[in-house]
């Protein structure tokens, strides 16, 4: 009884209280709580619901960046294990523009102190967000920047791409930009090898976009390795002496290629004009700098390829070396163009044919082989097919099909013209035969090595032989000849059998497809030793505008001290069983001042094949007009050789013969000098001082003959001045 009166008390109290003022008071802020609570849920379901995404989102874009971790980029590593081309940790510098108040003074501050334009990075600057101030600094220049105490600063590290040996190698191994993606080169070829996998990680940020935080997500997987057969040494021997080779010469540009026969190993490719690969700051001219000319230069090769014509005859049976050949005292018409060589030649042995370079000797070999069997040849020795060297860039060359080819295309083409070649295939062609007669893909690179794994050879295509190893070696034979006593003396190497040919072709203009006066391409390919070939090297000059353009006269050298030092670092014992006396640089001088005096030979050059060879034959001329008479044009042409190979001077008139000057231990300037004083012209062969003169001192010389001088690196003792000029002399 008392509990239910004390309920029925309590609810009496709480009438009166809802009855009273206070009542609506409580009612109103209840309301007012109830509508705030449901206002706030309704904004947390629209927050936490409705722009979940959006939010969370933009949330991380402002504290947490997922970044790109770069992979570790491959290296290139030469055939002796030392790295042409590696990655360094580097700092980057970035700058978060939003916290700079003055722009203009951070900029120049900034500008001084790691070399980047100020007006371009005041204008990065002013953009506002996070700007790169630059990429991949100098150890000085990142202390530089640290050194300013700027808080907006940010200092990343990455990867980039250095070439110890500067321009070593440069076209072979190209170049990598920005973005360490291959520009050119093996970088460019093996960028999916190299490059690697990057990882990914996640980076924090504060509100004043101040890194606070990293963290992993997926590690870096590094590139692969590259293993390449280049030689450190031998390139850059080549390197050096293909620009020393260009500059004397005044070449356009040229190109060098070292090769082991017997596996096609590519132990050196040099290419001039080259460029940095460490700057970055690509210039126009670094851009056309980045072209291998081994690869991508396609010429007609000239005389090189008479190697090919005469292994096709050879093989197939349809020439011996006892075989003999009218040349026709240096002159042939062949479809209205008169074909000549560069010395009147008679009746030549098939070996002869390639000593003395006749072009109207192979011409008349090329034509017992015939037009289908010299362009399955052609094909069978690898032109006109890229040959697999894994550089980016290599052309296909030039092979017309044969039912493409004209009346006079079996000439052309049995001479080395109509065709278009590579360095890299010439290359091949000369390791054919050095290799007995199989042919070898050449290969620049040798394996493909990941991280901690064992190394991976490359595929590649299995040896096919082309010719008989018996025709082989009686190439090998008369190739030796050539050097011995033929057009590629200046090629020998003291101590080792070589066997080589030279080239001097006509250039063609790639955009009039016409053949420009005076452009020439000088050439030698060859290998040694004989007895045990070990290296072949190809040298290629483009337009030499010197004083000599012949291939056995500029390219022979080059060719000589390459292969030289190339058999100094594979370890090739001397050729102890000579085929013929290597002769010395005298002997070779005194047999070239008798070619001189007794005529056989013009330099030791071969041709130009076609000097003025758009000139017409027998019957109609340009625009329809009667052509001149064989004897005229041969007369022209022979002018026209005469003009290039002697060095004319401008002298004044003299009587119908005076003596010769003694001219001996003089410099060429000197000699030159004294023919211009005494109005006598020069015809020089060789650099240095003059070691050999015909008229001899002192003897009689026919009016407007020149004084033929043999130079030579040692100097012939000078004599007094109270002797006679004569005296001695000889």
């Amino acid at each position: 009884m008392v509990r239910a009166q004390w309920a029925g008390g309590a609810a009496a109290s709480v009438r009166r209280l809802l009855g009273s003022r206070t009542r609506r008071r409580v009612l109103a802020v209840a309301c007012v709580a109830v509508g705030a609570f449901l206002l706030v849920l309704a904004k947390l379901v629209d927050l936490q619901v409705l722009q979940h995404e959006q939010l969370y989102a933009k949330a991380m874009r402002q504290h947490v960046g997922s970044v790109d971790i770069p992979a570790r980029r491959g290296h290139l590593i030469d055939r002796r294990g030392r790295e042409l081309a590696l990655s360094m940790q580097m700092d980057s510098i970035g700058i978060f523009s939003d916290h700079v108040s003055d722009p203009p003074a951070v900029a120049a501050a900034l500008a001084e102190a790691v070399a980047v334009d100020e007006h371009a990075l005041r204008r990065r600057i002013e953009r506002g967000g996070f700007q790169w101030v630059k990429r991949t600094v100098t150890l000085a220049e990142a202390q530089r920047a640290r050194a300013l105490g700027l808080d907006f600063l940010q200092f990343e590290q990455e990867s980039r791409r250095y070439y110890p040996y500067g321009s070593v190698a440069a076209q072979v191994l190209g170049t990598v930009g920005i973005d360490h993606t291959g520009q050119a080169g093996l970088e460019q070829k093996f960028e999916s090898r190299l490059h690697g996998t990057p990882g990914r990680g996640l980076m924090q940020y504060d509100a004043l976009q101040r890194r606070y935080g990293w963290q992993v997500l997926q590690a870096p997987k590094p590139g692969s390795d590259v293993l390449l057969n280049l030689d450190l040494e031998l390139q850059s021997l080549a390197d050096l002496e293909l620009e020393r080779a260009v500059r004397e010469t005044k070449s356009r540009s040229g190109t060098i290629v070292l090769m082991r026969p017997d596996s096609g190993e590519i132990l050196a490719m040099a290419s001039w004009p080259r460029f940095d690969p460490n700057d970055l700051s690509r210039t126009k001219e670094d851009l056309e700098n980045l072209r291998n000319f081994a690869v991508s230069a396609m010429v007609e090769p000239g005389s090189t390829f008479k190697v090919l014509t005469a292994s096709a005859a050879l093989e197939e049976g349809l020439v011996s070396v006892d075989d003999e050949f009218d040349c026709e005292m240096g002159g042939m018409w062949i479809d209205r163009r008169r074909i000549r060589d560069h010395h009147p030649y008679g009746i030549l042995t098939m070996p002869q044919v390639l000593m003395k370079s006749s072009n109207i000797g192979t011409i008349k070999i090329g034509y017992r082989v015939g037009s289908e069997k010299l362009h399955d040849y052609i094909r069978r020795f690898g032109f006109g097919a890229k040959t697999g060297v894994n550089l980016p860039g290599e052309i296909h060359g030039l092979v017309r099909p044969l039912e493409r080819w004209s009346d006079a295309s079996l000439a052309s083409l049995s001479m080395g013209q109509e065709i278009g070649v590579t360095a890299v295939q010439m290359a091949g062609l000369f390791g054919t035969i050095a290799n007995g007669g199989v042919r070898v893909n050449p290969r620049i690179v040798r394996a493909i090595r990941e991280s901690g794994a064992q190394e991976v050879p490359l595929d590649r295509p299995a040896p096919e032989r082309v010719i008989s190893q018996d025709t082989a070696a009686t190439m090998q034979a008369i190739l030796e000849q050539v050097v011995q006593s033929g057009t590629g003396r200046l090629a020998q190497i003291q101590g080792y059998r070589v066997a080589g040919k030279t080239g001097t072709a006509q250039m063609i203009n790639p955009v009039s497809r016409s053949y420009r006066d005076g452009m020439y391409l000088a050439s030698f390919c060859g290998f040694a030793p004989v007895n045990n070939p070990a290296v072949v090297g190809v040298v290629m000059l483009f337009d030499p505008r010197g004083q000599f353009y012949y291939g056995g006269r500029i390219a022979a050298p080059v060719f000589s001290t390459v292969v030289r030092q190339a058999l100094r670092v594979l370890d090739v014992p001397p050729s102890r069983i000579p085929s013929l006396p290597v002769r010395s640089p005298a002997e070779v001088d005194a047999a070239l001042l008798a070619d001189f005096i007794e005529g056989r030979a013009n330099d030791v050059g071969d041709e130009p094949i076609f000097p003025g060879r758009n000139g017409a034959g027998p019957g109609l001329g340009p625009a329809g007009r009667e052509a001149p008479a064989a004897e005229t044009v041969a007369d022209d042409m022979s002018r026209q050789a005469e003009s290039v190979a002697t060095v004319t001077l401008a002298r004044e008139p003299y009587g119908e013969s005076l003596t010769a000057p003694d001219v001996l231990g003089l410099t060429m300037r000197e000699v030159f000098a004294l023919g211009a004083q005494r109005g006598i012209p020069i015809e020089p062969h060789g650099s240095g001082f003059a070691q050999r003169q015909y008229p001899g001192p002192n003897e009689a010389l026919p009016t407007g003959d020149p004084i033929k001088v043999v130079f030579g690196t040692e100097r012939v003792e000078l004599r007094d001045a109270s002797h006679p000029a004569g005296e001695g002399g000889g």
